[in-house]
């Protein structure tokens, strides 16, 4: 659809373009910050000695929750939300810029109002898995991509026009795959720009389709490559390859899952993913797995499965990988729904440690991590089963003591070089990836602690404050010179939904817009 325009293109060509190398160093143009998925700003102002001084400085108020982290580049915040709208923000002012309004898509809950039928009430959300703009989107060369259901697009940063648009099929052999208005597939990997391609994962979640990996043409969103994570097996358990090296296709029975983001090693060039469970198992040979991919065709080059994970457990990774660098040598991590975060060597996948923190569980483990200076932080998850019931056959393995609704500790720092516990905090439920500003962790809360987002002390675990906001934090704020953007909104109902931006005293503007 066409974008709606608060200010001629040419305000943000201005933006874009003035002043384009003081901002160079404190851009944040993609899901946590670059393709090594770092998350950390060790040039921000916020410190340790200071953070307790941000104050909120503007608010912009959306339509539904916001589970995106901010995307900025050159003044610019880029964003989108549940409610159906992808928006470009003035950072210093917080006012709308242009937003464009997606396609609808009935198979994701909750759906907009503006996409519901004359007449028709909302279906409830209350489970939802999230709504149509879920994950963060890249700036690159002029360009926005972002994902809004089962439809990447792509969009001039300028002025939000789009360049194209491309359906992800989950039943890529059905004729017209494209218009399948009960493909259920959607898209929370948020893209990685490289050489010219975009990485993407997507989820299925239902029997006739299939979720798997993608590299799409940047220019054009046409297909370089597919990766079936849950591909069509011989016999023996081998995945049946073409004359090309890849698989035939898969099967569509609702696995191929993948949540994660891709980390990219352009050295290597190397694409790494983390993999969703297959009815809740690790069914070979990608399935609960951690996978590289070779960027310029997709193939595999190898596959890192945990050797211990419980079947008919709910596993697998939804958190995206960290390259991390150590000692003069190069490492993936990557945290699970096992409570367990593994670091793995990145060139062949081989195991260096591992550390276990809790059980995990489906609504469980870790959701993302941050590094900064030898250091790995993470928050974990809830726990295992139903929370709300406290049914204890929702349990994956009851007789294990450590399988419980709510777990803890919940906040987690491992040095790098061996997994060692560097500190541990409780309170501190997320489903979020953690950010680092110059020795300050912030980790935002799902809410049964409150609504807000966390401040602790890189070295020692300290609370430095608490950040009070009004609706979940499940994204990893964004800290850039002087301030600290955070997104939120409750799954449950939207409220407190919208981007919030916090200054240190001196950058105070005051001021709160709302969508327009």
């Amino acid at each position: 659809m066409n974008p709606i325009r608060s200010l001629a293109g040419l305000v943000i060509a201005g933006l874009l373009l003035t002043g384009a190398h003081a901002y160079a160093q404190q851009n944040w143009p993609m899901y946590g910050r670059n393709l090594r998925h770092t998350f950390s700003n060790s040039a921000s102002l916020i410190n340790s000695d200071n953070v307790a001084s941000l104050k909120q400085v503007w608010a912009f108020q959306t339509g539904d929750a916001v589970s995106a982290s901010p995307t900025i580049v050159n003044g610019v915040l880029y964003v989108g939300s549940w409610d159906g709208f992808f928006y470009a923000i003035d950072t210093r002012s917080g006012a709308l810029i242009w937003k464009f309004q997606v396609d609808c898509d009935n198979t994701v809950v909750p759906i907009p109002p503006q996409c519901l039928a004359p007449g028709q009430s909302p279906p409830p959300r209350f489970f939802t898995q999230g709504g149509l703009i879920t994950s963060t989107a890249a700036v690159a060369h002029g360009n926005v991509y972002f994902a809004a259901g089962k439809t990447m697009y792509s969009v001039d940063a300028k002025d939000g026009s789009l360049r194209w648009k491309q359906v992800i099929c989950g039943n890529p052999e059905q004729p017209a795959c494209a218009t399948d208005a009960a493909d259920p597939t959607q898209i929370f990997s948020s893209p990685a720009v490289f050489g010219g391609m975009i990485f993407i994962g997507h989820t299925a979640g239902a029997d006739r389709y299939r979720g798997a990996i993608e590299a799409l043409d940047a220019k054009d969103g046409s297909q370089r490559w597919r990766f079936e994570v849950d591909p069509i097996l011989d016999a023996e358990g081998r995945p049946i390859l073409n004359a090309q090296g890849r698989a035939i296709g898969g099967y569509n029975r609702g696995c191929g899952t993948v949540w994660s983001s891709a980390a990219v090693d352009a050295e290597l060039r190397l694409v790494f993913f983390g993999t969703g469970d297959c009815n809740n198992g690790p069914a070979p040979p990608y399935h609960e797995s951690i996978v590289a991919l070779d960027a310029d065709t997709g193939l595999p080059a190898w596959v890192y499965t945990p050797p211990d994970l419980i079947a008919g457990c709910d596993q697998d990774f939804g958190a995206s990988p960290n390259l991390l660098s150590f000692g003069g040598r190069r490492y993936l991590g990557e945290g699970g729904k096992d409570g367990t975060y593994y670091l793995l060597t990145r060139a062949k996948g081989e195991l260096v440690w591992s550390r276990n923190v809790v059980f995990g569980g489906s609504a469980g483990g870790f959701f993302g991590a941050s590094f900064d200076r030898g250091q790995i932080f993470a928050a974990t998850s809830l726990g295992d089963g139903n929370i709300a019931t406290q049914d204890p056959t929702t349990l994956c393995a009851p007789s294990n003591p450590a399988d419980t609704f709510l777990q803890e500790p919940s906040m987690h720092a491992f040095a790098v070089s061996d997994g060692g516990i560097v500190w541990q905090q409780t309170q501190n439920h997320s489903v979020a990836p953690t950010s680092v500003a110059n020795g300050v962790v912030f980790s935002g809360l799902i809410g049964i602690e409150g609504f807000g987002l966390n401040a602790y002390d890189a070295r020692s675990g300290k609370l430095l404050v608490r950040l009070p906001m009004s609706g979940s934090v499940n994204s990893a704020a964004t800290p850039l010179e002087d301030y600290l953007f955070v997104t939120a909104g409750t799954s449950t109902d939207g409220s407190g939904s919208g981007v919030f931006a916090f200054a240190l005293p001196a950058s105070e503007a005051g001021s709160e817009v709302a969508a327009q």
